[in-house]
């Protein structure tokens, strides 16, 4: 059960505050009445746990939800008796307190698009302006439809990007920590017993020994320098010109800048196809992937777009010149020109989905051997200094 904490009044009209477990806010409203108070502010505690999992609202959650509401709309049931029976089985506590409060404010307002705006942390802009033109249009239905598909492939997306580039950190992680036993703990010690032979030391040794020895002797500044550098960088990010510049080297990342990139612009063009679909204008759709899209270089792209659009170009032609694929703007220009834009960003979104998956694939090819060799070079070189020296000193003891 989660843990509620409320705050009320008594009939003397002195105020209580106080926490009490319930399985909805609608029975610890209940509860708070019956002990002879008048509830005045009722909310799922901070940090309460349900169901075995954390209070955050993760995507998960939204997709689950979307699907949920999807489907019962389709039954037949009302949208208010579709929320509460959707919160009765919501087992993170914190979504299901944001999904009663949605179910109050539709009771207030009538609008499931005003009542999910006031959680602009859960649902995302793009989001709620879909639900927003569903809405107004008579198909909310087909627009939740949508996002369930949209939210899936995302989901879908990320969990094998994920899954691919599990193995080869993996194997980064496993030989960082064998290269450095042979550095930091084997080395010293083999070391320590070559001296100690008095045999001589070739130029190679001496210069593998002084790098170990000045990186373990300075450990401890070397550690202070990174946590400094890390606090540096996040500090940075917080400004505009530094979220920019981390945003734009993230597309420019060697290997994997290029499915950085393409994972953005299949969010771009698939919210972008759901949004004018739903019935919603150009520039407004534009406006509310801004909020979504994440990446600050992308986001600075599409404000230029607009700019452009309001002078009186179209879509293609306010591309040109960004960071969109030269294939992606003719084949906008296309859907323009016969009128079927939104349909020409379902079949961008489809390449790239099979691009990244391709790409990733090609990635991975490369990434793990080079792991392998880079990493297998370090050790045999640290190993090889070492053991050259011992074998030629155990030679002359014969």
């Amino acid at each position: 059960m989660t843990q509620y904490t409320y705050q009320a009044v008594d009939a003397g009209n002195k105020r209580i505050k106080g926490t009490l477990p319930a399985r909805t806010l609608e029975e610890a409203e209940v509860q708070i009445r019956e002990m002879g108070f008048y509830p005045i502010s009722v909310q799922a505690k901070a940090g309460a746990k349900g169901g075995g999992r954390g209070a955050k609202v993760t995507k998960k959650d939204i997709m689950s939800f979307t699907i949920q509401l999807h489907m019962m709309f389709v039954a037949g049931l009302p949208l208010l008796k579709a929320l509460q029976t959707i919160s009765e089985h919501e087992k993170n506590p914190k979504f299901r307190a944001v999904i009663e409060d949605v179910c109050k404010k539709i009771e207030t307002t009538g609008s499931f698009s005003e009542a999910i705006a006031s959680h602009p942390k859960v649902f995302p802009p793009f989001y709620l302006g879909a639900v927003k033109a569903g809405e107004s249009g008579g198909t909310l239905t087909e627009i939740l439809e949508q996002l369930a598909e949209t939210l899936e492939k995302q989901d879908k997306l990320q969990a094998e990007l994920q899954q691919a580039l599990m193995y080869p950190m993996l194997i980064m992680v496993v030989m960082t920590a064998v290269s450095c036993f042979y550095a930091f703990y084997l080395m010293p010690k083999m070391m320590a017993l070559v001296l100690e032979m008095g045999a001589p030391l070739p130029i190679y040794t001496r210069v593998v020994w002084f790098v170990v020895s000045t990186l373990k002797g300075n450990a401890i500044l070397i550690g202070v320098m990174l946590v400094l550098g890390v606090i540096g960088v996040l500090i940075y990010r917080r400004t505009e010109s530094g979220a920019y510049t981390m945003s734009y080297m993230k597309l420019r990342f060697p290997l994997f800048g290029a499915i950085i990139q393409k994972a953005i612009l299949i969010n771009f063009t698939h919210y972008l196809s759901l949004l004018l679909q739903s019935g919603m204008t150009l520039l407004a759709s534009l406006d509310l992937i801004k909020g979504t899209i994440g990446n600050k270089s992308i986001v600075v792209s599409i404000e230029t777009m607009q700019e452009r659009i309001r002078r009186g170009e179209n879509l293609a032609d306010s591309m040109k010149g960004l960071p969109f694929p030269g294939f992606m703007v003719v084949m906008i220009a296309l859907g323009e020109q016969t009128g079927g834009v939104a349909g020409q960003l379902v079949l961008i979104t489809k390449f790239f989905e099979k691009d990244v998956e391709r790409t990733t694939k090609k990635i991975l090819t490369i990434l793990e051997p080079l792991i392998l060799v880079t990493f297998g070079g370090i050790s045999a070189v640290i190993l090889l200094s070492t053991f050259f020296p011992l074998y030629n000193s155990m030679g002359q003891i014969k």
